[in-house]
């Protein structure tokens, strides 16, 4: 089970952004459009940066807490991770929005 907590922990969290979006009606994007420019632009920008800091030894994964699969230079989790977290941020953005609204 230690392998899996990374990837389980982020699966939480994609999935928890999910149900408050959806219970909540939170929109958090424009378009559609707007959401994959926006999640593609910071997975390609994290992802290269990452890799640059694995490539340089700024830091690395210790695999006794991944799943094994590793795609070009980083773990799976960590493709995930660029994903979730820009998720996260702003779905807390969003909430943090819906209070200043004026009527």
């Amino acid at each position: 089970m230690k392998g899996l907590e990374y990837i389980v922990f982020l699966i939480v969290v994609f999935l928890s952004c999910i149900t408050v979006k959806l219970i909540l009606g939170l929109r958090l994007f424009e378009s559609k459009k707007h959401a994959v420019l926006t999640l593609g632009s910071l997975f390609v920008i994290g992802s290269a940066l990452d890799s640059l800091a694995l490539v340089r030894g700024y830091w690395s994964y210790q695999q006794k807490f991944l799943v094994g699969v590793t795609i070009g230079l980083m773990p799976l989790e960590e493709y995930v991770f660029m994903v979730v977290i820009p998720l996260l941020t702003i779905t807390v953005f969003r909430l943090t929005q819906t209070g200043k609204r004026k009527p």
